[in-house]
């Protein structure tokens, strides 16, 4: 495979001219043809196959198809790290470069409960509230009644 071109032509190529051997009666194990074509990629993808057979993968033809694809399509996404510098004065302090911060998930949206009918008041009889809340209930609760003194 020449530098530079497409990794995904070249993987058809290979995998197209492995099937013929086997047509011809020359079948070789999985293995064997996967490092065929390991062997025939450029030095630019020296990363993946030495990452490949760090990791022990055994792939089929198909899925190490797509793998060097994806491999490539990073290769050329990806930018240099650049590293920014600030001129710090003594009057302004320093210079800080902020990263995006993540944010946190919003809380969802509780429902407020549904009113519901206090009924009638045990101490007074009244409707719309309790006892806990009748106001001569709590006023009973206040007054006390002096006990006698012996």
């Amino acid at each position: 495979m020449a530098e530079g071109s497409s990794v995904n032509d070249h993987a058809l190529k290979m995998i197209w001219h492995i099937e013929e051997l086997a047509r011809l009666n020359l079948v070789m194990d999985n293995e064997l043809a996967v490092d065929l074509i390991l062997q025939s990629l450029p030095d630019s993808f020296s990363g993946f196959v030495q990452n490949f057979h760090m990791h022990k993968m055994e792939k089929t033809l198909a899925e190490l198809h797509s793998m060097p694809v994806v491999y490539e399509k990073e290769m050329h996404n990806t930018r240099p790290n650049v590293v920014a510098m600030a001129k710090a004065s003594s009057s302004k302090g320093k210079t800080v470069l902020k990263k995006n911060k993540w944010k946190r998930p919003t809380k969802p949206v509780v429902q407020p409960k549904p009113m519901i009918d206090k009924g009638k008041c045990h101490y007074c009889s009244v409707k719309g509230h309790w006892r806990r809340n009748c106001r001569r209930y709590l006023v009973s609760l206040k007054v006390k009644p002096k006990e006698p003194t012996l």
